[in-house]
């Protein structure tokens, strides 16, 4: 036994060095070692080894040693050796060996039942070998017979790496694995429902690449040409993956045409709920509009609405919330048989649903709890706005009606809220106050000082002198309306619907007092030295360097506050995240 042992150990120490001629030698002095039995007991075979290292030379050396059984041996691990391959390399000409001995080693799963070499690749990151070793699998080994998880598996897995061209193929051939279930028990329209691109619509994209994405279509002629341009390539994978999506999409509305099956309701059910967890508005979109009476039959028993929009609601989607708010859903909505009932068990209703705090993973997006609160709040007024009037006043089993279980639920984010403003209404007021003192005195004390007959400045009538003045003066003015501003921050009551409007705009008009005040302090100082050594011969050596660095604690304002400054004002006075017009994607 322990020669077997070393035996191996020599062969596959040969083959990891690519030395195809010891390790022939070794195999002619002990030609056992490539027997079929022998692999198996070893548990990894010299072709296992091969593989694994993707020596190409000694792959097709040994394909012509041994028998196409040998192909389906398994190792330690339950690889063959194609899985072996499909895991460790993207050799496309080892797999081609080995499938030209035994192609049966395409549908010999490891290590689990569903896990085909084709699934290892896509797994592994070797999608060039995936496409491959897809395109010579049979379709059969992908059909949802007897239950088989090998095919939804599959599909799972091109879905998740963005191969949406090879998912659109295998289900235009085989429309049943649509509703077929994989080994977590979800079925394939709910893999398509959290997988698919929604994320890549063309108005979510910036300015230029959104320009990028639409002259691609128009001017498809010219893709070969740009492909390997800068970005160009990025555009053209993103608007292709888009494209294969909705043809995806438009496979599966003929298929929910009729749903008589109960066990089909559920999976549309769980699929709507899944795409509204991802704000995937397109696939909610596609699915109610190829079947209106999904929405009577997918409608919650116990708040009587839609499961995509009562999931919208709790988990902040504003996306899919958009499509309730829009006509199209609002009649479907009142549609339905019954009115709006409370939920049995809390007692809560879709405004109390908006009335609960949101998830982390959603607050953490949004910067400070001042924006955060104010998001909240924006949420409770869009649903506020859809509901009936008297269940504003809808106790729950709390006793509680929606705004008093807002206030409730909210008490600790309107506490940092609170203080997150006062921290930086008395950090902005400090420098504030400094910039005050500062232009006053300077407007004082003017540069070169006063006429002792007439009591006028001695530069009075110099240009630099005026823009000395106007500066100084928006300098003192715009600083002591930011200092006014921020202390009226500090002196706020903070009550929940303050941090809506009141609040922020009170910080917009501080940042953009106490940016100008900055600003036209740098401008007085420039002009301050600019008067001084207007007649000096070292003006130009010493204005210009001290002019420069005037504008570095403008550009730090800049890089550090403006950008806070942009998101207060695009949350309070910015398009809303709720789109009154629903976008109907083709």
């Amino acid at each position: 036994m322990e020669a077997d042992e070393l035996e191996m150990a020599n062969l596959n120490k040969a083959i990891y060095e690519d030395n195809w001629f010891e390790a022939k030698a070794f195999i002619d002095r002990h030609p056992k070692l490539l027997d079929v039995d022998f692999g198996a007991s070893r548990g990894e075979t010299p072709l296992h080894t091969a593989a694994k290292f993707g020596h190409v030379a000694i792959v097709e050396e040994l394909m012509k040693l041994v028998e196409p059984e040998y192909l389906e041996i398994w190792d330690y691990y339950g690889y063959t050796p194609l899985a072996t391959t499909a895991t460790h390399t993207e050799s496309i000409p080892i797999a081609k060996c080995m499938i030209k001995k035994n192609s049966n080693a395409l549908a010999i799963p490891a290590p689990w039942p569903w896990l085909i070499p084709v699934s290892l690749a896509f797994l592994s990151g070797h999608n060039k070998l995936g496409r491959y070793l897809y395109s010579v699998t049979p379709l059969e080994v992908f059909k949802p017979e007897n239950g088989s998880f090998v095919g939804p598996e599959f599909l799972r897995t091109c879905l998740r790496n963005g191969e949406y061209g090879i998912a659109l193929q295998l289900l235009q051939q085989c429309t049943e694995l649509l509703f077929a279930q994989d080994a977590d028990e979800n079925s394939t329209i709910a893999n398509i429902a959290l997988s698919l691109p929604h994320s890549l619509h063309k108005s979510q994209l910036p300015f230029l690449k959104r320009w990028a994405y639409h002259w691609t279509g128009l001017r498809h002629w010219l893709l070969s040409s740009v492909y390997n341009l800068s970005g160009m390539k990025e555009i053209y994978k993103m608007k292709l993956q888009h494209a294969q999506a909705a043809e995806i999409l438009n496979l599966l509305c003929p298929n929910i045409l009729m749903l008589l099956n109960v066990e089909k309701r559920n999976m549309i059910r769980i699929a709507l709920n899944c795409a509204a967890q991802q704000d995937n508005a397109e696939f909610v979109l596609r699915v109610t509009k190829a079947n209106p009476e999904l929405i009577a039959l997918v409608t919650s028993v116990c708040l009587n609405y839609p499961v995509f929009v009562i999931t919208a609601v709790e988990y902040r989607k504003a996306a899919v919330f958009s499509l309730f708010l829009c006509r199209h859903f609002q009649i479907m909505a009142a549609a339905t048989p019954a009115k709006m009932r409370a939920a049995r068990e809390t007692g809560n209703n879709l405004l109390h649903l908006a009335a609960s705090l949101a998830p982390d993973s959603y607050l953490n997006s949004i910067s400070g709890a001042a924006l955060q609160m104010q998001r909240e709040l924006q949420w409770f007024k869009a649903v506020e706005s859809v509901v009936d009037a008297g269940y504003r006043l809808h106790q729950n089993k709390e006793g509680l009606i929606p705004i008093e279980y807002f206030k409730k639920n909210h008490k600790g984010l309107r506490a940092e809220g609170e203080k997150w403003m006062k921290d930086t209404a008395s950090s902005c007021s400090v420098v504030g106050t400094l910039i005050v003192t500062i232009m006053f005195t300077a407007a004082l004390t003017v540069p070169g000082g006063n006429n002792q007959d007439s009591g006028y400045p001695m530069f009075i009538k110099e240009k630099l002198f005026k823009v000395f003045l106007i500066s100084d003066a928006l300098s003192l003015f715009s600083s002591t309306t930011s200092v006014l501003v921020f202390l009226g921050i500090l002196t706020s009551r903070y009550a929940e619907e303050d941090f809506l409007c009141s609040l922020p705009t009170k910080l917009i008009t501080g940042l953009s007092t106490l940016f100008l005040s900055i600003a036209t302090m740098m401008i007085s100082f420039s002009a301050t030295i600019m008067i001084m050594l207007q007649y000096n011969s070292l003006r130009l050596w010493v204005t210009l360097p001290i002019t420069m660095l005037a504008g570095v604690p403008v550009t730090l304002f800049i890089l550090l506050q403006f950008p806070l400054l942009v998101k207060v004002f695009s949350s309070t006075y910015g398009p809303s995240i709720f789109k009154k017009k629903v976008e109907e994607w083709s």
